[in-house]
């Protein structure tokens, strides 16, 4: 396994980076964890997607931020107005800016890029999408996982926003919103059975269910997110703060301390250079 401190200086964590500050900011409000220090970033549009994918301001971070000192003013002045936002606010990819960060920032993103083996979570949440074959898709999670609890639910377009804030192209977009709110989706809480080790098992578990029951890359049947900071984040959107709270009571808080240590070390949190490039 990838140690943090590796994992950190690596030129690919840039697509990482902003998960593992979702990852810190999630666990640093659920554990009551008090941390102190500034996160280092590659781009202000890795804080807003924190952000945004949690549903909290940056007020409530817990940690301070810095990009890097050669950062577009224009894209740090308006991801601060965004995150700074009660909830925090979308800047939509599609309209025209002065510049070209946010595009290629949002690129990087959806980018393929190597694997992290993530610190252990048992939590996670699967949705199944409008149209899936969902007792087969059941069937393969619960070989791996126990069902918590089943949700049934219809997405709007706010949801699908903040499931995939990063998305660009309006056509692309336009057509995922018109496959993900046509019907109810089904969110199943899960809870991973398995010995914990290889932490891109979930990638693994959803890329073969998809591939069992035939996808493209817009009709691919099922969201599951691949890192914890995402399937917390996840559980309070499609499930509520209060269900998050409890089950992370339940299952998660012991071992709170050991991915909060793991985030720090990988966003160089209290780090001297905190600034610089």
């Amino acid at each position: 396994m990838m140690s943090a401190n590796t994992w950190a200086r690596e030129q690919w964590s840039a697509k990482h980076i902003p998960k593992a500050l979702l990852g810190h900011v999630m666990e640093t409000l659920l554990s009551g964890e008090d941390t102190a220090g500034t996160a280092r970033l590659a781009s202000p549009w890795d804080a807003w997607w924190a952000s945004y994918r949690a549903g909290i301001s940056l007020a409530h971070f817990g940690v301070g931020i810095a990009a890097p000192i050669r950062s577009c003013t224009t894209c740090a002045v308006d991801a601060l107005a965004l995150m700074t936002s009660t909830p925090p606010c979308h800047p939509d990819l599609a309209e025209a800016r002065p510049c070209g960060c946010l595009l290629e920032w949002a690129v990087r993103m959806r980018a393929p890029s190597v694997p992290v083996s993530w610190p252990p979570l048992s939590l996670t949440v699967a949705l199944i999408k409008p149209g899936a074959p969902g007792s087969q898709i059941r069937d393969q999670l619960e070989r791996t996982h126990k069902v918590l609890r089943i949700i049934r639910r219809t997405l709007t377009t706010d949801d699908t926003r903040r499931l995939y804030p990063e998305a660009y192209g309006a056509d692309y977009v336009a057509a995922r919103d018109s496959y993900l709110t046509r019907a109810p989706v089904e969110v199943l809480l899960l809870l991973d059975q398995r010995a914990h080790g290889d932490e891109t098992a979930i990638a693994d578990l959803k890329a073969r269910i998809r591939r069992a029951i035939g996808a493209d890359e817009l009709h691919n049947h099922l969201h599951m997110p691949d890192n914890p900071g995402e399937a917390l984040a996840d559980i309070a959107h499609l499930a509520g703060n209060e269900t998050l709270a409890e089950l992370y009571e339940r299952y998660e808080r012991d071992h709170a301390a050991e991915r909060l240590a793991f985030y720090r070390s990988a966003l160089g949190v209290g780090a001297a250079d905190s600034h610089s490039d």
